[in-house]
C-alpha cells in the first residue's frame, strides 16, 4: 500500500498516523476540520477538509483515486463528558455507515475502524475479541452498534473490513486528563492525585508501538477479523501511578481511594494479541518503563515551556 486516508486526522491517533505514514513515504489523505499545522512539515500529506458527515462530497475528487486503505479515527464524543451522552454517540453509527459508501464508491479494498476494549472490558476475562460483549458504557455500547452494522454493511458492499479493539493509549502529545496524563500533570505541579482504589488489571500501550500495530494490521491484517492492540501486558492501575511517582517524586503523596468506582463496576482490560501477532508479525517495542519516561519528559519540557513564558 502506497496511499493512505485518514478521517478524524486532527486528534491524536490520527495525526500521530499521518506523520507515521508521511515520514515512511507514503500519500496520505486526511480527512478533518481544517489543517493542522503541526503535519505542515510533510508535502506528502493532503487535507481535505470535511465534516464527516460530508465525506460523499468527496468521492469524485482526483486526491480519493487509487486509496489503498482507509482508517476511520473520526469519532464524536470521546471526551469523558459525552462518553454516556447517547445521542452524540449513536450518530457515530451512520458516520460509519457513510465511511462505508465512501469506501465502496472510491474503490477502496480494505477499511480499518478503531474499536475499543472497553467493549468487552466488564466480562471478567481476556480480551481476544470473541465471546459476548460487555460495554462499560454507552461509548463502548455504540462502538459495538458500530461494529456489528458495518461489518455486515461492508459485507454487502464488498469492502474489506477490520475492526480493531484499542487499550488504552499513553505518549507524549496525549493531554486529555486520562489516568496517565492526569497523574504526571498533577505530580510534576506537586499535586495530590485523587483515584478510586485502581484494582483494575489494565493493558496499556505507548503511542508509537499502536501505530505499528496500525500500519501492520492496513499491510497485512485479514479482512473480517477483530484484532485487539495492546502491549500484551497488563498489571494493576495501582503499580502504573506508583510507578509514575517513582520516577517524579517518591515523597509526593497520591489519593489512592479518595474517589468511587463509577457504577460501583470494577472492569479490567486484559488483552490477548496473539493472533496480531501471528497474522501481521507486530512485535511492541516499548516497555511501560521505556515509554512512560518519554512521557514524562514530554510533560516536563511542556510545564517548563510554560513557566518560561511567564517570566
Amino acid at each position: 500500500m502506497r496511499k493512505i486516508a485518514i478521517t478524524g486526522a486532527n486528534g491524536f491517533l490520527g495525526k500521530n498516523l499521518a506523520a507515521k505514514f508521511a515520514a515512511d513515504g507514503y500519500q496520505v489523505i486526511c480527512f478533518s476540520k481544517g489543517n493542522d499545522d503541526t503535519l505542515g512539515e510533510f508535502s506528502n500529506i493532503t487535507f481535505l477538509n470535511s465534516q464527516i458527515e460530508d465525506i460523499l462530497n468527496f468521492t469524485n475528487y482526483p486526491e480519493t483515486k487509487d486509496i489503498d486503505v482507509l482508517y476511520h479515527f473520526a469519532w464524536s464524543g470521546v471526551s469523558n463528558v459525552y462518553k454516556n451522552n447517547p445521542n452524540i454517540q449513536a450518530q457515530n453509527i451512520f458516520y460509519g455507515l457513510k465511511v462505508l459508501d465512501f469506501a465502496h464508491k472510491c474503490d477502496i479494498k480494505k477499511v480499518v475502524f478503531p474499536g475499543s476494549a472497553a467493549e468487552f472490558s466488564c466480562t471478567g476475562g481476556i480480551i481476544n475479541g470473541q465471546g459476548v460483549s460487555s460495554p462499560s458504557d454507552v461509548y463502548a455500547a455504540s462502538k459495538i452498534s458500530t461494529r456489528l452494522l458495518c461489518e455486515a454493511y461492508a459485507k454487502q458492499l464488498g469492502v474489506g473490513f477490520i475492526w480493531t479493539l484499542i487499550t488504552s493509549v499513553y505518549g507524549p502529545g496525549r493531554d486529555d486528563n486520562n489516568l496517565i496524563s492526569y497523574t504526571i500533570k498533577s505530580l510534576l505541579a506537586g499535586e495530590k492525585p485523587s483515584f478510586t482504589k485502581l484494582e483494575q488489571e489494565w493493558d496499556y500501550i505507548y503511542i508509537e508501538d499502536l501505530l505499528s500495530a496500525l500500519i501492520k494490521v492496513g499491510e497485512s491484517g485479514r479482512t473480517g477479523k477483530i484484532y485487539p492492540i495492546g502491549s500484551g501486558q497488563h498489571r494493576k492501575m495501582i503499580e502504573y501511578v506508583q510507578e509514575i511517582r517513582s520516577l517524579i517524586d517518591p515523597d509526593l503523596p497520591i489519593g489512592i481511594g479518595d474517589l468511587p468506582y463509577k457504577n460501583g463496576k470494577i472492569d479490567h482490560q486484559i488483552l490477548d494479541i496473539s493472533e496480531l501477532k501471528r497474522d501481521t508479525g507486530f512485535v511492541p517495542e516499548f516497555s511501560f518503563e521505556k515509554g512512560i519516561l518519554l512521557t514524562i519528559e514530554f510533560f516536563k519540557k511542556q510545564l517548563n515551556e510554560k513557566d518560561s513564558s511567564y517570566s
